[in-house]
């Protein structure tokens, strides 16, 4: 029985992603960012083997080097200056700020791709249909609505290329012509199954009583154990900040970078609560190659 990360109850996935990512935004740190970029790089990989992030690298990739190239260009504030660009001066305060703010913006992206990984539409709904059961149904058909019409697009392309129709090569008119097609064909074949769907719902009497669970999750010892684990790391965290600790001050007067005394305590105790994913995931990784190994 696999009892890696997925596994555990979804009240625990959920508490550990609200708890990194609360995290992320308090500390402001790019020693501490660095090290949170780096881990979840690491769950993501663990998880699916970085499908994901191959999917939206790119894109990750270029609003993090925007954020870092611009934030120093529209923020001059600061007491040291490094150079100056076309008459602007660039600060060593908002070069920092910069990189702080592309580790956030990569570490939260790449946090919410493994959270599509592990948090299924079952556990999703199993969360939030107690309290917003319509809300709920809705979020979910969104997240599914998307990548659902990709897949589609791209089975309607390779049908029509076998006629001779493709939007990749040929005149711009012949392209916008063929992609102005395809389209329609995927807009109709969207509402017919939409149709279809609300149907289905209806003659199964959605709506009309209590909802049941397709698949039911109760708190193992395990679960408890999680629990206690990540409120008591999550609770550390939060004392740390509200000490200071993992907060790089910039203005009026630049901090020292490095790590000193106490604050060494936090990033710890930061990467303990954020590897959490790599300790569950890795454990059974190796009891896997354990026993395939002799088998």
């Amino acid at each position: 029985m696999v009892r890696g990360f997925r596994s555990f109850h979804p009240i625990i996935l959920l508490l550990y992603y609200i708890f990194a990512i609360a995290g992320l935004m308090l500390y402001q740190h790019p020693i501490f960012l660095g090290l949170a970029a780096a881990t979840i790089l690491i769950i993501n990989f663990m998880l699916d083997g970085g499908e994901q992030l191959k999917k939206w690298g790119w894109m990750i990739a270029i609003m993090s080097v925007l954020t870092l190239i611009l934030t120093p260009l529209f923020n001059n504030r600061g007491n040291y200056i490094l150079f100056y660009f076309f008459d602007r001066q660039v600060m060593l305060e908002s070069v920092i700020q910069g990189v702080m703010i592309a580790l956030t913006l990569l570490c939260i992206i790449s946090l919410f791709l493994t959270f599509n990984i592990v948090i299924t539409p079952d556990k999703f709904v199993f969360l939030f249909s107690k309290f917003l059961p319509q809300w709920a149904l809705l979020i979910m058909l969104s997240m599914r609505f998307v990548p659902l019409l990709r897949k589609r697009l791209i089975e309607i392309g390779d049908v029509q290329q076998v006629k001779g129709l493709s939007v990749k090569c040929g005149p711009i008119r012949s392209r916008a012509k063929n992609g102005m097609l395809f389209l329609q064909i995927l807009l109709t074949w969207s509402l017919e199954e939409s149709i279809q769907t609300a149907d289905s719902m209806t003659a199964r009497g959605y709506g009309i009583g209590k909802r049941s669970k397709y698949q039911p999750f109760y708190m193992k010892k395990r679960d408890w154990v999680s629990l206690g684990f990540l409120l008591a790391t999550g609770s550390f965290v939060a004392f740390g900040w509200w000490l200071g600790d993992g907060v790089l001050t910039l203005l009026p007067i630049l901090e020292q970078v490095l790590l000193q005394g106490r604050e060494w305590f936090y990033f710890i105790l930061w990467f303990v609560f954020l590897a959490f994913p790599i300790w569950t995931e890795g454990k059974e990784m190796i009891k896997w190659r354990y026993f395939r190994h002799i088998s």
